[in-house]
């Protein structure tokens, strides 16, 4: 029986979905196991992806803890991660959840998420005492489970928070949920609004046709392309504004797409939220992010006044700053972005809400705003690569990092360096990059920023050669 090495994040492996199964069920059994002691009797609700063989594991899942004693409420189909933590925190009698599925990862992961009481990720010391409960086999249970929908309330929920004026005068939205738990339901939610709407990737493709569900490039091109076209009439000439939304397959994340056919950066996308916040809805609070974060996310929070708390990692979401209260917004440095007055979890609606609300609120295309910003705050780019690795690579990297010093990079010498989440070197013209090794994939995360994206692009292949000599040597 294989080992599951559980974390906050949850649980993925390639392995073949009969494994898959039996890790889930073993996965369920432990959660009962904690829920039986601390919420006897209560609410579990069991979700699941579009990915194939998600479906079957869930129920299987789903059966095991309803024959454990709880009652087990799952979704009319694949559901997005929002909603199957709004359903949980509504809920007072909830214990909590779990979802079938493998977040952003290809079509060849499987695996489960749990969730706790309050619909959040459980933190490391829960994990680790899941991982320490597992058996080493679990039969699965076949008790009855109560299918609700739990999409419709939650859109209710989140559309209460914005307005977003004459939906004839915003832009038409090619949404891409790049086949994941948003297909349908964003296109849908937003042409009963009275939005222009286009969707791409939005059949029933478990192996999502080759793409991975990943709300970054080069997944999203397709995308950025259908943008380009919408915004074309037959004879070449403009028709008008467009923007994008690609979702990954939780809906946790989405790459924004201004009216060129172009990604706007995740921490450009925080900060123009930010002031939209504060500027045209009158919110404030702390803006609560990783260390590792954009310059411009800091710059624009300095610049409307909010405070900025900076956390070493945000593995659990800056949980404790989010439980004190009046925090205006927090994200991480993949672009999942989370507003905790509207959803205390990352939310790709909420996001995609707040910039057509933005758009609606100033009038003009998102590529001027992204602009403006800019020249307010100074052009930056920012962004993120990863390398896949076998796993020895990364095992042997992850411990070689935390002692590495490559010294002068691109001819200059660091002014900082940490070791604390991997490799991290800053400089003093303000750019940086890090390197990390990721925990639930073979994956190095090349994380870096720069004065502009040639220089980036630099610092991106600095660091890749920095991670490929040191595999080598070792």
């Amino acid at each position: 029986m294989a080992y599951i090495r559980f974390t906050n994040d949850g649980w993925y492996t390639r392995k073949p979905l009969d494994e898959v199964l039996d890790g889930s069920v073993r996965v369920a059994d432990a959660c009962a196991q904690v829920w039986h002691h601390d919420h006897a009797g209560s609410v579990v609700y069991v979700g699941y992806d579009t990915r194939a063989g998600s479906a079957g594991i869930a129920r299987a899942v789903a059966g095991t803890l309803s024959a454990a004693g709880f009652g087990v409420v799952m979704p009319q189909g694949p559901c997005p991660m929002p909603a199957i933590d709004c359903a949980i925190a509504a809920d007072d009698e909830a214990a909590g959840g779990l979802i079938v599925g493998a977040d952003h990862r290809p079509a060849s992961y499987n695996g489960i998420r749990v969730r706790d009481a309050h619909g959040r990720a459980v933190n490391e010391d829960e994990a680790g005492l899941l991982e320490r409960l597992m058996a080493g086999a679990v039969a699965p249970g076949d008790g009855p489970v109560t299918v609700r929908d739990l999409v419709s309330p939650f859109l209710a929920h989140i559309r209460r928070s914005f307005d977003l004026g004459d939906p004839a005068r915003l832009p038409l939205c090619v949404i891409d949920p790049l086949y994941g738990t948003a297909r349908g339901v964003l296109a849908d939610f937003l042409s009963g609004w009275g939005l222009r709407v286009v969707q791409i990737h939005g059949d029933a493709l478990g192996d999502f046709g080759g793409l991975h569900p990943d709300a970054v490039e080069p997944w999203v091109d397709e995308c950025e392309r259908a943008v380009r076209s919408a915004g074309k009439g037959r004879d070449g000439g403009a028709v008008g504004p467009v923007v994008g939304f690609a979702i990954d397959c939780p809906a946790n994340r989405v790459a924004v797409i201004d009216d060129r056919g172009c990604v706007v950066p995740p921490p450009k996308v925080h900060a123009l939220v930010m002031a939209h916040l504060v500027e045209d809805k009158g919110m404030a609070g702390r803006v609560v992010v990783p260390r590792t974060i954009s310059s411009v996310v800091r710059r624009q929070a300095e610049r409307l006044g909010q405070p900025v708390i900076t956390v070493n990692t945000d593995r659990v979401w800056a949980r404790d700053e989010v439980d004190k209260g009046g925090v205006l917004t927090t994200a991480d440095v993949l672009g999942g972005l989370k507003v905790p007055s509207i959803d205390p979890t990352r939310d790709a609606f909420v996001t995609v809400l707040s910039v057509l609300e933005l758009i609606a609120a100033k009038k003009r295309p998102l590529s001027e705003l992204v602009a403006e910003l800019d020249d307010t705050l100074g052009a930056t780019s920012y962004g993120a690569r990863s390398l896949r690795l076998d796993a020895a690579q990364v095992e042997v990297l992850r411990n070689i990092l935390p002692g590495l010093n490559p010294g002068e990079v691109l001819g200059k010498e660091p002014v900082r360096m940490s070791h604390a989440l991997g490799l991290e070197m800053r400089f003093d013209d303000d750019s940086w990059f890090l390197v990390r090794t990721s925990e639930s994939e073979p994956l190095v995360r090349i994380l870096a920023e720069a004065p502009d994206r040639a220089q980036r692009d630099a610092l991106f292949e600095a660091a890749e050669g920095i991670v490929g000599a040191a595999v080598k040597r070792s």
